[in-house]
């Protein structure tokens, strides 16, 4: 009988199916009531301070100019504003730690798409949750949005990787399935599992491959290219494939791919104004 112990096992065995919803509007909600809570208790400090400086009881006029006094203060006939300044500083100290923790929750990865559905296909399956869920929590994960995962090989994951992880395996999944009889993977909780070792192993294998083909080969064919116009039209398609290259296996910043793009465009345009044909004279 599926339940939430068949779920912990399956997120166990995938840790990167391990989503979990961030509540952002509960947790904004909870976040804006502590501070509505936190600005009428310094509306009722000042007030207090205002009272104090009026009174005629002695020391009262000057608790707010002397911590030490305020202090002093506690437990005696006058100490409300002692009172409430403890008050604010336990306020303030609840509200400071939630913003800190929602902080940190907020920089946890969204989990891979793919992942998500493949863990809502789970939940519908006889032989997967089959649909355990009931009322409210049958909607846990339909929030795409407002999931987050614990999985740390998300963060590492850059634009070509998802994409694999996206199509290629689900594509090769599906061919699989037509034409590959007899082939062998691994089957854990109704669940196909393909290593992610091995897709890593060859998309660093095809970055090496371009990593050299790419300036290599580029200089090959502005060195062949005798019309100035070809070599500054061979020049621009190298430099994009060159950026857009970057931009899909690494996780680069825009200003470091803006500045490989440069070095490798200058590196052409040796190329496109000094690589010409010598022809002798007869």
């Amino acid at each position: 009988m599926a339940n939430y112990n068949r779920v912990a096992a399956l997120m166990g065995d995938h840790q990167e199916m391990a989503a979990f919803r961030r509540f952002r509007r509960l947790n904004m909600k909870s976040l804006l009531g502590m501070q509505a809570e936190i600005l009428h208790l310094e509306s009722e400090v000042a007030s207090i301070e205002r009272e104090d400086e009026r009174s005629e009881i002695k020391g009262c006029s000057s608790l707010h100019e002397s911590a030490f006094n305020l202090k002093a203060s506690g437990g005696t006939s006058h100490d409300l504003q002692w009172r409430k300044v403890l008050e604010v500083r336990e306020r303030l100290e609840q509200y400071n730690k939630a913003l800190i923790l929602y902080s940190r929750v907020q920089q946890l990865p969204d989990p891979c798409t793919r992942d998500v559905h493949t863990l809502q296909e789970w939940l519908d399956r006889p032989e997967g949750g089959d649909f355990f869920l009931q009322g409210r929590e049958a909607d846990t994960w339909s929030d795409e949005h407002d999931l987050l995962t614990l999985s740390g090989c998300q963060a590492d994951r850059d634009s070509i990787t998802g994409l694999a992880n996206d199509l290629v395996i689900p594509w090769y999944h599906h061919l699989r399935g037509r034409w590959g009889k007899g082939a062998s993977a691994t089957d854990i909780n109704g669940v196909w599992f393909y290593q992610y070792d091995t897709m890593v192993t060859i998309i660093n294998a095809i970055s090496t491959l371009l990593s050299t083909l790419l300036p290599s080969g580029s200089i090959v064919v502005l060195y062949l290219l005798q019309s100035p116009i070809a070599r500054l039209a061979a020049s621009m398609v190298f430099t994009t494939v060159f950026s857009s290259t970057l931009f899909l296996i690494t996780k680069a910043r825009r200003i470091d791919v803006f500045a490989a793009t440069t070095a490798f465009a200058a590196v052409q345009a040796v190329f496109v104004g000094g690589s010409g044909f010598c022809l002798a004279r007869s």
